[in-house]
């Protein structure tokens, strides 16, 4: 054992507390999913009016009756919601609603993506979003972890894929459901996962090969059942229906100017203020939110794994290097002083896209975990390097760096996926005439400014940190949505754009950049986390 090890576990040991997955709304039993299936209604009758959109949901927006039964919905108080379920499911239907209201247009071939969202939705979607400590915006939490049901309660896996369905889409489809139920069914799998990584921390803590080793046994058999999970999505989940059916309504409203909505999306009734005039147009675009869509970088699985492997990833298009023997020795010496975060940013400010208890949990799995450190101090000494398959720091060492493959298999799957589901769907002629998309109504932009404007934001951050910009009262002469006493107002008229490739899902140049929801260049982001990923084999 080394010096070091010796000298310090008692110590170390004696001043450890252990993580609690519960102290972070962590389930022992289903990891980063809710321990009790999601609530099915709001007891409550006050949010009825939520609830009868979304008993015909599907309905409504084949019919394009979504935009119209929005703006008739009344803006209900989130106060009557009693419970961390409630807020979930809560949050649930306000983002499957906002997102039809944003994407789903009406139908009529002029009709843009909406830039506004009513109030009736902003106000309660913001307030549950602070509840849960999270962006007001469809993210992997709303579809695939608040969004699932047990079909057979008595099923020997209650879990199992083949066990799940989903409580809503937006498609009303089979490959939709298949699409978030893949990631539901991986959440739960990895519960025993993440427990491991616990168990791993306890055992570099006590100085133990043998448990850390049996920890990370642990951690690759769930890392497998991943990556079984994730080779199904081909089963039922059509890469022609995702790309054309699905897509558009997880994206956000962050590089999305391609899309229709080159501000972003104002928050009404939340951002929007009577201060505002046809000639403050600037301060007006200051108000308008950018948050990206939904996004499998938003799941704490995979970034809870990256932090207990020790796989770092650096800004894209930047090339870093993992810690050498002395770095890992620096780092066991510093155990409990908080680690600055991973360097790549889109990574870190995903986090914010998590409910709160979660991001909390990453970061202080961060201040704490140092397994990679110890198994590569562990095995430097030199004739380790040779492999004596009968050391038990070389069985650790190969555990450790199975672990590492089967993330670095998972990452391959993952741009396959990718790959087949959207890059070659982009490259393909759409199955129809796809309607158009127009930018911010001319009446509120002054159409001289447009361009200008256009190219401020793009750089350009709401204030007022994870939620965007200040709360503020809605006008609702300025903005006829956030009148609740339903008077009827003229719609306004629209600037003309180019209807061709104004949506997100679309034909592109073979040269064009194709994005993921989440706004990245999407295979250039997930190759080098797969790169990045492989280069940490001890």
């Amino acid at each position: 054992m080394p010096n070091y090890l010796q000298q310090k576990s008692k110590r170390r040991m004696s001043n450890y507390v252990p993580l609690r997955l519960e102290d972070y709304d962590i389930s022992p039993k289903n990891g980063f999913l809710p321990s009790e299936p999601p609530l099915q209604r709001l007891s409550d009758l006050y949010y009825e009016p939520w609830e009868q959109i979304m008993d015909r949901f599907n309905q409504y927006l084949l019919a394009h009756h979504i935009r119209r039964l929005v703006r008739e919905m009344p803006v209900l108080d989130t106060s009557k919601l009693t419970s961390q379920a409630e807020f979930q499911r809560a949050f649930t239907i306000l983002s499957f609603i906002a997102h039809a209201f944003v994407w789903g247009r009406n139908g009529a071939a002029s009709e843009p993506a909406s830039e506004f969202l009513p109030a009736s939705v902003s106000i309660p979607w913001v307030s549950t979003a602070e509840y849960l400590q999270l962006n007001p915006v469809v993210c992997c939490a709303a579809v695939c972890h608040w969004n699932w049901q047990i079909l057979d309660p008595n099923a020997k896996d209650p879990m199992d894929i083949d066990n799940l369905g989903t409580l809503y889409t937006f498609s009303g489809s089979m490959d939709e459901s298949w699409f978030y139920l893949v990631t539901t069914a991986m959440e739960a799998k990895s519960a025993r996962g993440i427990n491991a990584i616990l168990d791993a921390i306890i055992g570099v803590e006590e100085d133990n090969h043998s448990r850390v080793t049996r920890a990370l046994n642990e951690i690759a058999h769930s890392l497998r059942d991943a990556n079984n999970l994730l080779e199904r999505m081909y089963e039922r989940c059509d890469p022609y229906v995702f790309y054309w059916k699905i897509r558009e309504f997880l994206a956000g409203w962050e590089n999305m100017a391609e899309a229709g909505l080159p501000y972003g999306v104002l928050y009404e009734g939340v951002d929007d203020t009577d201060t505002f005039s046809l000639d403050n147009w600037q301060s007006l675009i200051r108000r308008f939110r950018k948050y990206a869509g939904g996004s499998a970088a938003q799941t704490p699985l995979l970034q809870a794994f990256d932090i207990a492997l020790g796989i770092k990833h650096y800004p894209t298009g930047e090339k870093g290097l993992q810690s050498s023997v002395d770095d890992a020795r620096n780092r066991l010496q510093r155990r409990g002083v908080p680690e600055p975060p991973t360097a790549n940013s889109y990574l870190v400010r995903m986090r914010d896209y998590m409910p709160g208890g979660h991001r909390r949990f990453l970061e202080d799995l961060a201040s704490t975990c140092r397994i990679r450190e110890y198994v590569l101090l562990a095995c430097s000494d030199a004739y380790l390097q040779a492999g004596d398959e009968n050391d038990e720091r070389v069985v650790m060492r190969q555990a450790y760096n199975e672990c590492v493959g089967l993330m670095k298999s998972f990452r391959d799957k993952h741009i396959m996926i990718v790959t087949r589901y959207i890059i070659a769907q982009a490259k393909n002629s759409p199955p129809s005439p796809m309607s158009s998309v127009a930018p911010v109504s001319s009446h509120i932009i002054p159409r001289s400014a447009h361009n200008q404007a256009l190219a401020q934001s793009s750089s350009s951050h709401p204030p007022g940190g994870r939620l965007g910009g200040d709360s503020l009262p809605a006008d609702p002469t300025m903005y006829p949505q956030t009148n609740t006493t339903h008077v009827s107002h003229p719609s306004p008229p629209t600037a003309h754009v180019n209807r061709k490739n104004a949506r997100l899902a679309r034909k592109v140049d073979d040269n064009s950049v194709v994005r993921g929801t989440g706004g990245t260049d999407a295979i250039q982001f997930l190759k080098q986390v797969r790169n990045e990923t492989a280069n940490t084999k001890i």
